[in-house]
């Protein structure tokens, strides 16, 4: 019979190690390592994670990528985050892009976390979340509108969350216009109390002045009555009440009420901030309760609203700047004393009734329920997502009104809605209780909440604005999570790895999984040394989408400094899901080798971005897609019968039709295996090496005495690093009319 040739010209299919070598199809893999045929007809070296990151406008290299002083040696995984504010860092409301950096060491000095600008190219320290000794910290951060949320995920006892934003209200006229990182903590007044004359201020707080009419004149009761006091933060979250220390007798029965309330700022402005309320305070409000003055004690029940105040806006502006007595009423501007630069303020208002309005009422939770906060030296959450405008976190410790901090690994909160500093003590989910495991992650889709336990996923409702109306609506075992960025949200919904498989979830299609049918799964061992995926993925395997050409990257274990090993042995290792080809490709150390890394994110350009650390510097790097030089490229076709498994071929040689970048030759680039060996071998090859060609070029590599088999398989290697582009693989053979015999 006359010379035949098969070409092998699709490489799409990618790895497929869960079946035998001849079985796979055609254009699949038994063994692919930094190359990718993710474009038809191609077959080509994998990009990589060294690329630098560049300015947002594209136009050059960035220079902010190197930060001295920083380390995450304990902390693979942790410490990145991209967010945009609508300010700039000169204050300009026009929009920037940031970077915020969590080292893993509080030190007191304000140094442990940092924020560059993308339009300075400059970092920022801008304070600690850890106490000094802490060198294990797991930082993460949660953007919320024009601010951001930072927290230590491990939940030290010596670690505190805070927030950092742009604060640019005003205080009774002085304008607020800096950058703040304060506590998350929601606290109230310490001080503030009922006074009998119109020149009693306090720093910082609120004083209050009551005088009762005549008889008749309204409708408030005579009696003993208590006062409490609370500040308002971002014009929308309330603190606990203050009990004020003094009492009050109102004598008439029927009478109005005439309240002054004293606003105290006389301290002025220090780098752009008030110095005596807190910078983030916009107001406050009076509330009051009866007082059993025989008894000595407060009424039970709910505060009542005496009073609304305000500290921001400008005179005459009806919904700010001033005091109201009923919250749909107008407010009653402030009188300046003591000069713009350092006010005393004065407002009074008349109440005819009380208001029907309480602290229930306002805010939508109990005065009664609880810390509301969580801010304490020692309180946090391992993980928390903004979804539906309520901040929901989970494995939560949380101090109580008692003062004991007390961890909930079971347990979900979620503050009310627009109020992300807000935990009341009964706004908590318990899924599933004692079933020895923690929540890990939280992300959401839509409506959907997705809170990854160690082993479980379990997937919320989270539709209903009333919370009676959420509901669990799947349980998923065998979904969980070993580390909360091994799972990512993409532009298509959310992905997340783990040692059963690697997962998507699109809304409307429910959850798929990409692996099982190609990558050995459970925990055995496969040909050419690739351990199987429950062997590969590890406790600090992290998760990232590229976006531009539709992959998803597996960072193998973000811990690891281990460099030398095959591939499934080092850190910096990585499996890429081509999401068009659904295709697995294997690199070795293509993320920065032998340095422990961050957790991926996307940068102000969509790149998928992270940052490495070695020797206490970091350095922000950005996944390349275009082909990157590598000396470790190893390509391995199916075990090919060509379709008459029973018969005798005689093989006479081969071409490749390839592009090499290098400028040194590679020698002895193809090899083969015949009748299912695992063994690959050159022997009898002539011609076998790949000269530069920037232009493809065909290299033939012919047999110098043809070898007969059943099968065989091919493999190609290069011994130096190039940048390699394979167009097609042919093998030249005659079927030969020799049958095989029982040996």
């Amino acid at each position: 019979m006359p010379k035949q040739t098969v070409t092998l010209r699709d490489f799409s299919g990618g790895l497929n190690s869960q079946r035998d070598k001849r079985d796979i199809a055609d254009n699949e893999s038994s063994f692919c390592q930094d190359v990718i045929g993710d474009q038809v007809g191609l077959l080509r070296t994998m990009g990589y994670g060294d690329g630098t990151p560049r300015d947002i406008n594209l136009s050059s290299t960035a220079s902010f990528a190197t930060v001295d002083n920083h380390a995450i040696e304990n902390a693979g995984g942790y410490g990145l985050k991209h967010f945009e504010f609508d300010y700039n860092k000169a204050k300009s409301n026009s929009g920037e892009h940031y970077i915020c950096a969590i080292d893993q060491t509080g030190n007191s000095s304000n140094t442990q976390c940092k924020v560059l600008d993308y339009t300075n190219e400059s970092w920022t320290n801008i304070g600690d979340i850890s106490g000094a000794g802490v060198t294990t910290c797991q930082g993460a951060v949660i953007p919320i509108g024009n601010k951001i949320i930072l927290h230590d995920t491990t939940t030290n006892t010596s670690s505190t969350v805070k927030q950092y934003g742009y604060v640019g209200h005003k205080q009774i006229g002085l304008a607020q216009d800096s950058f703040l990182f304060t506590d998350f903590k929601i606290s109230p007044p310490t001080t503030g109390n009922t006074v009998t004359n119109d020149t009693t201020f306090t720093d910082g707080t609120f004083n209050v002045r009551i005088v009762a009419g005549d008889a008749g004149t309204g409708r408030w009761q005579a009696g003993y009555y208590v006062f409490g006091l609370t500040y308002i933060y971002e014009k929308k979250m309330e603190s606990t009440v203050y009990p004020m220390n003094t009492q009050r007798q109102i004598a008439n029965d029927d009478c109005l009420l005439n309240i002054s309330v004293y606003a105290d700022s006389d301290d002025g402005l220090s780098s752009n901030l008030g110095q005596d309320y807190p910078p983030n305070v916009t107001g406050g409000r009076l509330y009051w309760k009866f007082y059993d003055n025989t008894g000595s004690r407060i009424s039970d029940g709910e505060w009542n609203l005496l009073c609304d105040i305000d500290l921001t806006g400008v005179a005459n502006q009806d919904n700010a700047y001033g005091v109201r007595s009923k919250m749909t009423g107008h407010y009653t501007d402030w009188t300046i004393s003591n000069g713009a630069s350092t006010p005393n303020a004065i407002a009074t208002v008349t109440a005819i009734e009380p208001s029907i309005d309480t602290y229930a009422t306002i805010n939508g939770y109990s005065s009664n329920d609880g810390n509301l906060t969580i801010g304490n030296t020692g309180d946090g959450f391992k993980t928390g997502v903004f979804a539906n405008r309520r901040l929901f976190i989970a494995n939560v410790r949380k101090t109580t009104n008692e003062g004991v901090q007390r961890k909930h690994a079971d347990r979900i909160m979620y503050s009310p809605v627009n109020k992300e500093n807000i935990f009341p003590d009964s706004n908590f989910i318990d899924v599933a209780l004692g079933d020895a495991e923690q929540y890990i992650k939280l992300e959401s889709v839509g409506d959907r909440l997705f809170a990854y336990k160690t082993n479980t996923l379990y997937i919320i409702n989270i539709g209903s604005p009333n919370p009676g109306g959420w509901f669990l609506e799947a349980t998923h075992k065998g979904y969980g999570v070993l580390h909360p960025n091994a799972v990512i949200k993409t532009p298509f919904g959310i992905t997340w790895v783990n040692q059963n498989g690697l997962y998507v979830y699109e809304g409307g299609s429910g959850i798929t999984e990409l692996v099982g049918e190609k990558f050995l799964n459970g925990y055995k061992s496969g040909l050419f040394n690739l351990k199987s995926w429950g062997q590969t993925i590890t406790a600090g395997s992290i998760i990232g989408y590229y976006a531009k050409e539709s992959h998803i990257i597996i960072a193998l274990d973000s811990r690891s400094t281990t460099n030398d090993q095959n591939f499934g042995g080092n850190g910096s290792d990585v499996i890429i899901y081509d999401l068009k080809t659904r295709s697995i490709w294997l690199g070795k150390t293509r993320l920065h080798s032998g340095d422990v890394f961050s957790n991926f994110d996307y940068d102000a350009n969509g790149d998928l971005l992270y940052y490495s650390e070695n020797g206490n510097t970091i350095t922000l790097r950005v996944w390349d897609g275009e082909p990157q030089n590598s000396s470790n490229i190893s390509y391995q076709t199916k075990d090919f019968d060509f379709g008459t498994p029973s018969k005798r071929k005689k093989i006479y040689g081969f071409h490749i039709t390839y592009k090499s970048s290098s400028s040194t030759t590679q020698n002895n680039v193809l090899r083969y295996a015949l009748n299912g060996s695992t063994s690959f071998v050159d022997s009898d090859l002539s011609s076998n090496t790949l000269n530069q060609a920037t232009d493809f070029e065909i290299a033939k590599i012919p047999l110098n005495d043809p070898v007969e088999c059943q099968s065989i398989a091919l493999q190609i290697t290069v011994d130096s690093a190039t940048k390699l582009e394979i167009n097609d693989i042919s093998i030249e053979y005659r079927p030969t009319y020799k049958r095989l015999v029982n040996t």
